[in-house]
């Protein structure tokens, strides 16, 4: 083993299959939580048994941002790290890959021991916002310090989309490459039928809009809720299923039922309210569905929506469930949003629009109504682009050649 990859995100098992396509996966190793809690605790993740991969698994600290006083600078923490890298530099170690960002004291950690045992070290980083923008404040220019002092331990740097990278490269000269931190799994997603999800929900003939994801105030599912029901006065047989679970639920939920919504929604974008259960009726809500089982929900759709929203310093990094609806072959449905033109091609695999925007997503919502055919031909270039530049394979050969570069 000469690379060992450091991180809590490899947990998730469709993270980690992305390095079952690494040209020498007998040269990889990782070290993973033994346990990873997510959702507020809803769900524990454990690392993979399915994979001939090495996997080395040792406790772990800290799996929010919320807690008192450090927040969410020591997210991530394995204070037995030392330890592994002692053993495993005996047995040939030569680079350690934090996959973790270079603003937590976390990732300072890691490289603190990475150098001290005289070896290469790599950060990650999605971030697309530059950091003199979004670090303010006396927590500001502590993580400017974390961050300046990780880039001087740092001897290559991983930017999960190009504007990532463009930030970087005014930081540093050091290595850089763009790479995402896990490449897509076409053969599990890929096109196909799911007749029983249809006639479970009695969506025969209807067309099916889709959202899969996190239910957070900055994914714009009220904003999707608001032009769905434009769309519905077009197209009264369309229907529009939400799948997921987040802090936001709530005040989704009491949209579609039409309750009185909390302030926090914002609804001054809005012109009117409800006032009847016209919506609820047409919008199927599914709190959770296991990652594995998305693709039979892509598949008794017709488009994906994704109509995210900034918000406190924070805009869409990459897109994971754009790229796998893409693979099932739908078209997406998304806003001009930090790194989402990445992942989707407007007027190629989907239709890009203004956030915020009722009146222009309904638009583009009708308009593939509408077109079948206009869907089909962005549904196909979408699996092609997404195979061409994040398959797993692709990924995989590309954090090899960048590894390759550095020893």
């Amino acid at each position: 083993m000469n690379v060992l990859i450091v991180g809590y995100p490899y947990i998730k098992e469709d993270y980690i299959r992305t390095f079952e396509g690494y040209p020498k996966p007998e040269d990889l190793g990782f070290l993973l939580p033994r346990s990873w809690k997510a959702k507020g605790g809803k769900i524990v993740y454990k690392p993979s048994k399915n994979t001939s991969l090495n996997i080395l698994k040792t406790q772990t600290y800290f799996y929010h941002s919320g807690y008192p006083l450090v927040g969410g600078s020591l997210k991530g923490w394995m204070p037995a790290l030392p330890f592994y890298l002692w053993s495993l530099k005996r047995k040939g170690l030569k680079l350690v890959f934090s996959a973790s960002e270079p603003i937590l004291l976390s990732t300072l950690w890691n490289g603190f021991w990475v150098k001290f045992f005289s070896l290469k070290h790599v950060l990650f980083s999605w971030e697309n916002i530059p950091f003199e923008e979004k670090l303010k404040g006396p927590r500001g220019l502590l993580q400017k310090h974390i961050l300046r002092q990780n880039i001087r331990w740092a001897d290559g740097i991983i930017c999960g989309n190009k504007k990532c990278h463009d930030i970087f490269r005014n930081l540093t000269d050091k290595p850089i490459a763009g790479i995402p931190i896990s490449g897509i799994d076409e053969s599990l997603f890929k096109p196909g039928s799911n007749d029983e999800f249809r006639a479970k929900y009695n969506l025969k003939d209807k067309v099916v809009f889709t959202f899969a994801g996190a239910i957070g105030y900055r994914k714009g599912i009220h904003v999707a809720l608001w032009a769905f029901k434009k769309v519905l006065q077009r197209y009264p047989s369309s229907r529009f299923v939400i799948a997921g679970s987040g802090e936001y639920e709530d005040e989704i939920n009491r949209l579609i039922k039409f309750e009185k919504v909390n302030s926090s929604l914002k609804t001054g974008v809005f012109k009117d309210e409800f006032t009847n259960d016209e919506l609820g009726n047409y919008v199927i809500r599914i709190p959770w569905i296991k990652h594995d089982k998305l693709p039979e929900l892509f598949n008794a759709s017709d488009v994906f929506l994704y109509p995210s929203l900034r918000q406190g310093g924070w805009e869409e990094q990459f897109g994971y469930s754009m790229a796998e609806a893409s693979l099932c072959e739908l078209p997406v449905v998304a806003t001009h949003s930090g790194s989402i033109d990445e992942v989707v091609v407007d007027g190629k695999t989907g239709i890009l629009v203004e956030e915020n925007n009722v009146e222009r997503l309904a638009e583009a919502m009708i308009k593939l109504a509408q077109d079948e055919e206009l869907r089909k031909s962005y549904g196909k270039a979408g699996r092609n682009y997404i195979i061409n530049h994040f398959s797993n394979k692709k990924i995989a050969h590309e954090f090899y050649n960048f590894f390759k570069t550095l020893f």
